[in-house]
């Protein structure tokens, strides 16, 4: 006996293109809820949550992050570029102030207090941008050392030891 055919289109097998995947993806990383993703795109929670787990999802939630991330570091670049040249200029030209005598705009000679705070936290930021490599690549060296330690530690229980085998272990500190 044949099994009869639902004629219910929701249980039509559908094939979505890639860029209705690439849709949802997006759709489900700026809404954050998969069934309102299901709503805006039109394609089934249920097909959406398989997709959900499986490899291509995450590959393109990956690359749509990290060019969100890139759109977002190119844009902060500009604005730091400029907040930049403005405090060049207020450096070099001074602050500008209203004479109310004259009626024009006079440039006076920024404070020491405000040069001095613009300048440490300049050097601040600098120092953190140059300390960051310096930084990663110390906690590589640990992760490397702990990885041996590790290693040496699984063969030394691996191996059995007898009695008549004297034990030399010497431990150098770094």
């Amino acid at each position: 006996m044949k099994r009869p055919k639902s004629k219910d289109r929701r249980y039509k097998t559908q094939h979505w293109t890639q860029n209705q995947k690439l849709q949802a993806v997006s759709t489900w990383l700026m809404l954050g809820n998969m069934a309102e993703t299901a709503i805006v795109t039109s394609i089934p929670i249920q097909t959406l949550k398989v997709w959900k787990t499986s490899d291509w999802w995450k590959e393109a939630c990956l690359q749509l992050q990290q060019e969100d991330l890139q759109h977002t570091t190119a844009k902060l670049k500009k604005i730091v570029n400029k907040a930049l040249l403005a405090v060049e200029d207020r450096l070099d030209l001074g602050d500008a102030m209203y004479d109310q005598k004259t009626g024009a705009i006079v440039r006076i000679p920024v404070k020491a207090h405000v040069a001095l705070k613009i300048s440490t936290e300049l050097l601040t930021k600098q120092q953190h941008l140059t300390d960051r490599p310096v930084q990663q690549e110390v906690e590589k060296t640990i992760d490397d050392r702990l990885l041996k330690l590790s290693e040496e530690f699984a063969k030394f229980a691996s191996k059995k030891l007898s009695n008549e085998v004297p034990i030399d272990v010497e431990v150098k500190v770094v």
